[in-house]
């Protein structure tokens, strides 16, 4: 059995699960930043090595399910790959010239961005209520993300870093998610392509910008949160995220994804004592919210590679 015979979305899958997979996900996704926040090495060198940690360990466990990593697969993967290796470098960027709530809210954005590409891309023409849910959703996610009195300063630089970086991650998303509607390439061994052009793309800044010194500096707790960061949020809540890819809307999950900052702000309080606000809980509600009344409308549906594409055929990018 081939790798992606393991994960053919051909196979019946009852309807609630690609939404418990997101709901991993979220949670994955959430704890990302208030584990990155107890780093302390560089963020440049943080980024390099939980790349540098995730893509082997990715070829080895599609070498264990009998897959192979083949040169069309990495040729497919070359754009989404550096697309999202790019990404954490501008996000490393961006805050050298802004505040992390700049950053936050340009990323928040992505849904209502996605909203104007996936009709002509994949022929998901969002109705009228999903397009003001959304809204309002982003709305709530920029409330959760400055209800806590955080700054919006950056310079005119700075904020062409943030909007590059919403960009180039929904750049790395948008190519994910046609992968799984058009190819019917294996999640883990789309990851393991994307995550070695993305350790790729780490290394000319990493070394333009970062010295010898540096590496010195991780310690073990530094590499016990690397791990965790590169191994949970990265590994399992993207290998989870492009398998969803092939069964939810990308409009709509993208929308789903903004509660990431929801549970960001909540784990964050006992992690980091950072307490919640009125405001912010208001926005968080606002944000579930808007959630929940998209779930609803998109109750019986279910969405698969071979209900998008006319006369479906297996790719052999990753068998």
């Amino acid at each position: 059995m081939t790798a992606g015979e393991a994960d053919s979305p051909n196979r019946e899958r009852t309807r609630g699960q690609p939404l418990v997979a997101l709901g991993l996900v979220i949670i994955c996704w959430g704890a990302g930043p208030v584990i990155a926040k107890l780093i302390t090495v560089p963020p440049l060198l943080a980024v390099l090595v939980r790349f540098g940690l995730s893509f082997p360990v990715l070829f080895i466990l599609v070498a264990l399910r009998g897959g192979r990593v083949t040169v069309p697969l990495l040729t497919t993967t070359a754009l989404p790959g550096i697309s999202f290796g790019i990404n954490l470098v501008f996000v490393f960027a961006t805050l050298q010239e802004a505040t992390v709530a700049v950053l936050s809210v340009a990323i928040a954005l992505q849904p209502g961005l996605l909203l104007l590409v996936v009709g002509p891309i994949f022929a998901e023409w969002p109705g009228r209520s999903q397009v003001l849910l959304t809204l309002v959703g982003v709305a709530g996610a920029a409330v959760v993300i400055l209800g806590a009195g955080a700054g919006l300063r950056t310079s005119p630089l700075g904020l062409l870093l943030a909007l590059t970086a919403l960009v180039t991650f929904s750049v790395y998303f948008v190519l994910t998610r046609r992968a799984r509607s058009v190819d019917d390439v294996d999640p883990v061994t789309w990851m393991a392509g994307i995550n070695l052009w993305a350790f790729l793309a780490a290394v000319p800044p990493a070394l333009l910008w970062l010295d010898v010194d540096d590496l010195g500096r991780i310690d073990r707790s530094d590499l016990l949160w690397l791990l965790v960061l590169s191994y949970v949020t990265g590994i399992v809540g993207h290998v989870l995220m492009s398998w969803i890819h092939g069964y939810v809307e990308v409009a709509r999950s993208s929308l789903y994804l903004l509660a990431v900052n929801v549970v960001a702000v909540g784990l964050a309080w006992p992690v980091h004592n950072e307490p919640v606000t009125a405001l912010q809980v208001v926005g968080g509600v606002v944000v579930l919210s808007s959630v929940a009344a998209v779930l609803r409308s998109s109750s019986g549906q279910r969405r698969r590679p071979e209900d998008l594409v006319e006369s479906p055929s297996r790719s052999s990018l990753g068998t």
